[in-house]
């Protein structure tokens, strides 16, 4: 990757990591956390998800911002190859949050369950 688009990368990345920060500051006292993660996980992954354009030699460039260029200043609109880019980076996304989310749930559940049994006079004989 020349240096230039390895510092436009960088300058990119930092500024999307800002971004994610200041969404993350003022969406902390929402009482529905995985709403919260699932945004930022979904803006994140289609802010950072990298894809190319074009020919094969071409530097890699980041999904979202790439998709709404071609949608708006191509011909054609954009390529289903970044349009395919774009919606697995945010699928993928949703899906890891909402598997996470589950998984918490389903302990959270596991847990209660077990603090219920052992304080149960009858169940609980020691």
């Amino acid at each position: 990757m020349a240096e230039e688009f390895r510092f436009a990368w960088m300058v990119y990345s930092a500024g999307t990591l800002v971004l994610l920060l200041a969404g993350w500051w003022f969406m902390r006292n929402w009482s529905w956390a995985w709403l919260r993660w699932l945004i930022l996980a979904v803006t994140a992954a289609a802010l950072l998800a990298p894809t190319r354009w074009g020919e094969p030699d071409t530097p890699v460039m980041p999904v979202l911002p790439l998709f709404v260029y071609q949608t708006l200043f191509d011909q054609n609109g954009a390529t289903p190859e970044v349009t395919a880019s774009l919606v697995i980076a945010s699928g993928g996304a949703a899906l890891l949050v909402i598997l996470s989310g589950l998984g918490l749930v389903l302990i959270r559940r596991l847990r209660a369950r077990r603090r219920e049994r052992d304080e149960d006079p009858y169940l609980n004989v020691r």
